[in-house]
């Protein structure tokens, strides 16, 4: 029979060390995720949110699931981002109690303009990464998403 990975220490030792580089230096190294905080005048969880709302409609409890944060603390994110005209919350039909979150226009443009940013930031990587070097990580980062929504599911239930 087969082994899992999950019964072969060495690829938990190799994922876990490179977990643990690729979170220490994401956000200053890969993107400067600060820049975007000061650029667009709202913090991260905010700039996650609507990406997250940008993809599908989703309730502040999955908003909060997804990101892992309480429900409590996501509130207050949707509401500035409400003030601002980016998002709208619209209640489910059938069941008033059930409210979505929405992106409007001036939220998804304003996600464009974050994605122009990050471009901007991944064309000053430097010269010594290659095309099949990029590639690769678009193709990781993709996977890491994949994994991401298949640990979602399985908290889901």
């Amino acid at each position: 029979m087969a082994r899992s990975w999950h019964d072969d220490l060495s690829v938990m030792e190799e994922l876990t060390e490179a977990m643990l580089d690729a979170m220490s230096m994401f956000p200053k190294r890969i993107v400067r995720v600060e820049e975007l905080v000061h650029t667009f005048q709202m913090p991260l969880s905010q700039i996650q949110i609507l990406n997250l709302v940008a993809k599908r409609d989703l309730s502040i409890g999955q908003i909060s699931q997804k990101m892992g944060i309480a429900k409590p603390n996501v509130t207050p994110l949707v509401d500035a981002l409400d003030e601002r005209g980016y998002v709208v919350r619209i209640r489910k039909e059938g069941d008033r109690r059930i409210v979505y979150v929405h992106i409007q226009p001036e939220g998804e443009a304003c996600l464009r303009e974050i994605r122009g940013v990050i471009g901007r930031q991944i064309m000053e990587w430097p010269s010594a990464v290659t095309r099949n070097e990029a590639q690769k990580m678009s193709a990781s980062l993709a996977s890491i998403c994949r994994i991401m929504a298949l640990v979602d599911e399985d908290e889901e239930g």
